[in-house]
């Protein structure tokens, strides 16, 4: 038996978000001014070409792990149908249902980073945005927060 909640019931898409993309772009580029320049100016010259190959690589893959994760988030719908939380592939249209609900880590007001542990298969994590489905959002929200929580 499931607990009640007087959080609407939702769907609301995810996928891959370009603003996420940009985000990382940029912690890359960040990442490689500050090794280059660490490099150039913090660096014994006889130490710059060891140290240039093992900063380069270890930058090169975490860029590699980095753009692996975002090309990897998952695309299709979330819904909340009042009793438990469903996971819905956009591929294939199946949907899987969440064991217990979405576990909040950021959330940023016009986002929200959520992870989820589907009963069949492993876990995953959404980016969620407003700009997504604006009309939803507050819905989604109230969802997400609702002090009732599903039993799977």
């Amino acid at each position: 038996m499931r607990n009640p909640s007087h959080a609407p019931a939702v769907r609301y898409p995810h996928g891959q978000s370009a603003r996420v993309g940009w985000l990382l772009a940029t912690v890359s580029s960040c990442g490689l001014a500050c090794l280059l320049a660490w490099l150039v100016l913090g660096t014994a010259r006889a130490d710059i070409p060891i140290k240039a190959v093992t900063g380069l690589g270890l930058w090169l893959a975490c860029c590699l792990i980095a753009w692996r994760w975002w090309a990897r988030m998952p695309v299709g719908q979330l819904a909340w149908d009042g009793g438990q939380w469903l996971l819905e592939s956009g591929m294939s249209g199946q949907a899987q249902a969440v064991q217990g609900s979405p576990q909040v880590h950021l959330d940023l007001q016009w986002g929200l980073l959520l992870s989820l542990k589907v009963l069949q298969g492993p876990g995953c994590w959404l980016w969620l945005e407003r700009r997504s489905d604006p009309l939803q959002w507050l819905s989604l929200r109230r969802a997400v927060y609702s002090p009732a929580r599903s039993q799977a």
